[in-house]
Protein backbone atom coordinates (compact mmCIF):
# COMPACT_ATOMS: atom_id res chain seq x y z
CA UNK A 1 0.00 0.00 0.00
CA UNK A 2 1.51 3.14 -1.02
CA UNK A 3 1.95 6.20 1.52
CA UNK A 4 -0.74 9.20 1.42
CA UNK A 5 -3.46 7.35 0.06
CA UNK A 6 -6.64 6.73 0.98
CA UNK A 7 -7.97 3.08 0.17
CA UNK A 8 -12.11 1.89 -0.01
CA UNK A 9 -11.63 -1.13 2.01
CA UNK A 10 -12.87 -2.69 4.95
CA UNK A 11 -10.44 -2.13 7.87
CA UNK A 12 -9.71 -6.38 8.53
CA UNK A 13 -8.92 -6.39 4.11
CA UNK A 14 -7.00 -3.01 4.41
CA UNK A 15 -5.11 -4.41 7.44
CA UNK A 16 -3.98 -7.44 6.29
CA UNK A 17 -2.11 -5.61 3.28
CA UNK A 18 0.35 -3.70 5.22
CA UNK A 19 3.76 -5.48 6.06
CA UNK A 20 4.66 -6.03 9.60
CA UNK A 21 6.34 -3.64 12.35
CA UNK A 22 5.65 -0.77 9.56
CA UNK A 23 3.60 1.87 11.30
CA UNK A 24 4.83 4.64 13.40
CA UNK A 25 1.03 5.90 14.86
CA UNK A 26 -2.57 4.51 14.77
CA UNK A 27 -4.84 7.55 15.11
CA UNK A 28 -8.34 6.25 14.71
CA UNK A 29 -11.88 6.57 15.59
CA UNK A 30 -14.21 3.64 14.97
CA UNK A 31 -17.55 3.67 14.71
CA UNK A 32 -19.13 3.22 17.99
CA UNK A 33 -21.66 0.64 18.54
CA UNK A 34 -24.27 3.11 20.22
CA UNK A 35 -24.63 6.80 18.68
CA UNK A 36 -27.02 8.90 20.26
CA UNK A 37 -28.17 12.44 19.92
CA UNK A 38 -31.22 14.57 19.48
CA UNK A 39 -32.74 16.71 17.11
CA UNK A 40 -33.62 19.98 18.07
CA UNK A 41 -35.09 22.43 15.83
CA UNK A 42 -33.72 25.92 15.77
CA UNK A 43 -30.55 25.63 17.52
CA UNK A 44 -27.75 27.39 15.81
CA UNK A 45 -25.05 25.39 14.38
CA UNK A 46 -26.44 22.00 15.35
CA UNK A 47 -28.47 21.26 11.90
CA UNK A 48 -27.60 17.82 11.31
CA UNK A 49 -28.25 15.59 14.92
CA UNK A 50 -30.48 12.54 14.51
CA UNK A 51 -32.82 11.04 16.90
CA UNK A 52 -32.37 7.35 16.49
CA UNK A 53 -29.59 5.21 17.78
CA UNK A 54 -27.11 3.53 15.44
CA UNK A 55 -25.95 0.45 15.48
CA UNK A 56 -23.32 0.42 13.00
CA UNK A 57 -24.91 -3.06 11.38
CA UNK A 58 -23.18 -4.94 14.43
CA UNK A 59 -25.98 -7.46 15.79
CA UNK A 60 -24.92 -7.57 19.70
CA UNK A 61 -22.86 -5.99 21.97
CA UNK A 62 -20.82 -9.22 21.89
CA UNK A 63 -19.98 -9.02 17.93
CA UNK A 64 -19.08 -5.52 17.88
CA UNK A 65 -16.37 -6.11 20.76
CA UNK A 66 -14.95 -9.31 19.15
CA UNK A 67 -14.43 -6.80 15.65
CA UNK A 68 -12.18 -4.51 17.72
CA UNK A 69 -10.27 -6.95 19.05
CA UNK A 70 -9.39 -8.76 15.69
CA UNK A 71 -8.94 -4.86 14.39
CA UNK A 72 -6.76 -4.43 17.52
CA UNK A 73 -4.18 -7.32 16.95
CA UNK A 74 -3.99 -6.41 13.14
CA UNK A 75 -2.92 -3.03 14.62
CA UNK A 76 -0.21 -4.35 16.95
CA UNK A 77 1.03 -6.61 14.22
CA UNK A 78 1.55 -3.88 11.90
CA UNK A 79 3.03 -1.43 14.39
CA UNK A 80 6.57 -0.95 14.84
CA UNK A 81 7.65 -2.02 18.57
CA UNK A 82 7.66 1.52 20.49
CA UNK A 83 4.97 2.42 18.28
CA UNK A 84 1.16 4.53 20.22
CA UNK A 85 -2.07 4.39 19.29
CA UNK A 86 -4.71 6.47 20.03
CA UNK A 87 -8.09 4.95 20.07
CA UNK A 88 -11.04 7.23 20.14
CA UNK A 89 -14.45 5.36 22.70
CA UNK A 90 -17.21 6.64 23.94
CA UNK A 91 -17.74 6.10 28.07
CA UNK A 92 -19.82 2.68 27.52
CA UNK A 93 -17.18 0.53 26.92
CA UNK A 94 -13.97 2.54 27.38
CA UNK A 95 -13.18 0.09 30.23
CA UNK A 96 -13.37 -3.00 27.71
CA UNK A 97 -11.37 -1.38 25.87
CA UNK A 98 -8.84 -0.93 28.11
CA UNK A 99 -8.21 -4.44 28.75
CA UNK A 100 -8.67 -5.40 25.12
CA UNK A 101 -5.79 -3.37 23.76
CA UNK A 102 -3.25 -5.50 26.34
CA UNK A 103 -5.22 -8.74 25.10
CA UNK A 104 -4.02 -7.20 21.92
CA UNK A 105 -0.11 -7.13 22.67
CA UNK A 106 -0.01 -3.46 23.75
CA UNK A 107 0.15 -1.45 26.64
CA UNK A 108 -2.20 0.56 28.20
CA UNK A 109 -1.16 3.64 29.30
CA UNK A 110 -4.30 6.69 29.89
CA UNK A 111 -7.18 7.51 28.96
CA UNK A 112 -7.41 10.89 27.06
CA UNK A 113 -10.84 13.09 28.06
CA UNK A 114 -12.00 15.83 25.37
CA UNK A 115 -14.16 18.08 26.40
CA UNK A 116 -16.56 19.58 23.95
CA UNK A 117 -17.28 23.11 24.74
CA UNK A 118 -20.24 23.40 22.77
CA UNK A 119 -21.76 19.91 22.89
CA UNK A 120 -25.17 19.33 21.70
CA UNK A 121 -27.77 20.27 24.55
CA UNK A 122 -29.39 17.70 26.76
CA UNK A 123 -33.17 17.57 26.20
CA UNK A 124 -35.35 18.21 29.41
CA UNK A 125 -37.58 15.10 28.36
CA UNK A 126 -34.98 12.69 28.42
CA UNK A 127 -33.97 13.62 31.82
CA UNK A 128 -30.17 13.31 30.77
CA UNK A 129 -27.07 15.43 30.99
CA UNK A 130 -25.99 16.64 28.07
CA UNK A 131 -22.88 14.03 26.34
CA UNK A 132 -19.64 17.00 26.62
CA UNK A 133 -17.33 14.33 27.23
CA UNK A 134 -15.61 12.10 24.52
CA UNK A 135 -12.58 9.20 25.30
CA UNK A 136 -9.52 8.47 23.87
CA UNK A 137 -7.59 5.31 25.47
CA UNK A 138 -3.96 5.80 24.24
CA UNK A 139 -1.60 2.42 24.07
CA UNK A 140 1.71 1.39 23.07
CA UNK A 141 3.49 -1.42 21.66
CA UNK A 142 6.05 -1.63 24.60
CA UNK A 143 7.62 1.97 26.32
CA UNK A 144 6.72 4.82 23.50
CA UNK A 145 9.75 5.45 20.89
CA UNK A 146 8.51 8.74 20.57
CA UNK A 147 7.38 10.81 23.14
CA UNK A 148 7.58 14.75 21.77
CA UNK A 149 7.47 16.62 25.83
CA UNK A 150 5.55 20.02 25.26
CA UNK A 151 4.98 22.56 27.98
CA UNK A 152 3.38 20.94 31.46
CA UNK A 153 -0.34 22.51 30.56
CA UNK A 154 0.00 21.03 27.28
CA UNK A 155 0.59 17.05 28.65
CA UNK A 156 -2.59 16.24 30.68
CA UNK A 157 -5.47 13.80 29.77
CA UNK A 158 -7.52 16.35 29.24
CA UNK A 159 -8.41 18.69 25.67
CA UNK A 160 -11.19 21.19 24.96
CA UNK A 161 -12.27 22.19 21.64
CA UNK A 162 -15.74 22.44 20.76
CA UNK A 163 -16.74 20.29 17.76
CA UNK A 164 -16.53 20.93 14.33
CA UNK A 165 -18.30 24.52 13.31
CA UNK A 166 -18.31 26.50 10.28
CA UNK A 167 -15.96 25.71 7.34
CA UNK A 168 -14.38 22.97 8.99
CA UNK A 169 -17.20 20.99 9.30
CA UNK A 170 -18.35 18.37 6.63
CA UNK A 171 -21.84 16.22 6.86
CA UNK A 172 -19.81 13.36 8.72
CA UNK A 173 -21.82 13.32 12.32
CA UNK A 174 -18.46 11.82 14.13
CA UNK A 175 -16.29 13.98 12.40
CA UNK A 176 -12.97 15.16 15.03
CA UNK A 177 -11.63 18.69 14.80
CA UNK A 178 -8.01 19.12 14.13
CA UNK A 179 -7.27 20.68 17.08
CA UNK A 180 -7.92 17.36 19.18
CA UNK A 181 -6.23 15.56 16.50
CA UNK A 182 -2.98 17.62 15.93
CA UNK A 183 -1.27 17.85 19.30
CA UNK A 184 -1.09 14.06 20.16
CA UNK A 185 0.49 13.33 16.01
CA UNK A 186 2.60 16.01 17.57
CA UNK A 187 3.33 14.04 20.81
CA UNK A 188 3.76 10.88 19.65
CA UNK A 189 5.48 10.55 15.79
CA UNK A 190 8.14 12.65 14.25
CA UNK A 191 8.37 14.22 10.63
CA UNK A 192 8.13 11.93 8.22
CA UNK A 193 6.52 8.75 10.21
CA UNK A 194 4.09 6.96 9.06
CA UNK A 195 0.27 7.50 10.51
CA UNK A 196 -2.26 5.15 9.91
CA UNK A 197 -5.55 5.27 10.54
CA UNK A 198 -7.75 2.34 9.76
CA UNK A 199 -11.01 4.01 9.75
CA UNK A 200 -10.35 6.79 7.95
CA UNK A 201 -14.04 8.59 7.66
CA UNK A 202 -13.68 12.15 6.66
CA UNK A 203 -10.07 12.64 7.02
CA UNK A 204 -9.38 14.33 9.90
CA UNK A 205 -5.96 12.07 11.11
CA UNK A 206 -4.95 12.51 7.34
CA UNK A 207 -5.31 16.12 7.03
CA UNK A 208 -3.56 16.60 10.70
CA UNK A 209 -0.83 14.19 9.43
CA UNK A 210 0.03 16.68 6.42
CA UNK A 211 -0.57 19.91 8.57
CA UNK A 212 2.41 18.17 10.85
CA UNK A 213 4.60 16.83 7.63
CA UNK A 214 3.75 13.17 8.87
CA UNK A 215 3.03 10.55 5.85
CA UNK A 216 -1.09 8.40 6.50
CA UNK A 217 -2.44 5.85 5.34
CA UNK A 218 -6.20 5.62 5.58
CA UNK A 219 -8.77 3.11 5.10
CA UNK A 220 -12.36 3.61 5.00
CA UNK A 221 -15.53 1.08 4.07
CA UNK A 222 -17.59 4.32 2.28
CA UNK A 223 -16.66 5.18 -0.48
CA UNK A 224 -18.71 8.72 0.02
CA UNK A 225 -16.25 9.77 2.88
CA UNK A 226 -13.56 8.43 0.92
CA UNK A 227 -14.54 11.34 -1.82
CA UNK A 228 -14.88 13.58 1.48
CA UNK A 229 -11.48 12.76 2.85
CA UNK A 230 -9.41 13.09 -0.58
CA UNK A 231 -10.48 16.17 -0.65
CA UNK A 232 -10.08 17.42 2.26
CA UNK A 233 -6.87 16.16 2.49
CA UNK A 234 -5.72 17.65 -1.16
CA UNK A 235 -6.91 21.33 -0.02
CA UNK A 236 -4.04 20.88 2.46
CA UNK A 237 -1.38 19.15 0.23
CA UNK A 238 -1.71 21.89 -2.62
CA UNK A 239 -2.46 25.22 -0.96
CA UNK A 240 -1.48 25.26 2.78
CA UNK A 241 1.69 26.45 4.67
CA UNK A 242 1.27 24.44 7.96
CA UNK A 243 3.20 26.73 10.20
CA UNK A 244 1.17 29.82 9.17
CA UNK A 245 -2.79 28.60 8.60
CA UNK A 246 -4.70 28.84 11.62
CA UNK A 247 -6.83 25.91 11.74
CA UNK A 248 -9.94 27.49 12.03
CA UNK A 249 -10.04 27.78 8.09
CA UNK A 250 -11.55 25.72 5.54
CA UNK A 251 -10.52 21.92 5.56
CA UNK A 252 -12.87 20.70 2.76
CA UNK A 253 -12.15 21.75 -0.93
CA UNK A 254 -14.96 22.64 -3.21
Amino acid sequence: MEMNQIYALSCLEGLKKLPDHSIDLIFTDPPYYQYRAQNIKGLKNHKDVVTEFEFDDFKSEEEYLQFLEEVLKECYRVSKPGASGYLWCGDDFVSFLNRMVERAGFQFRKVIHWHKTNPFPAVHPRKMFANSMELIVHFSKGTPKTWNYKSTNEMHNFIEAPICMGKERTIHRTQKPLKVCIPYIEISSNEGDLVLDPFMGSGSTGCAAVLEGRDFIGIELDEKWVDVARRRIAYWQAQVVPETLPLEMAVMAQ
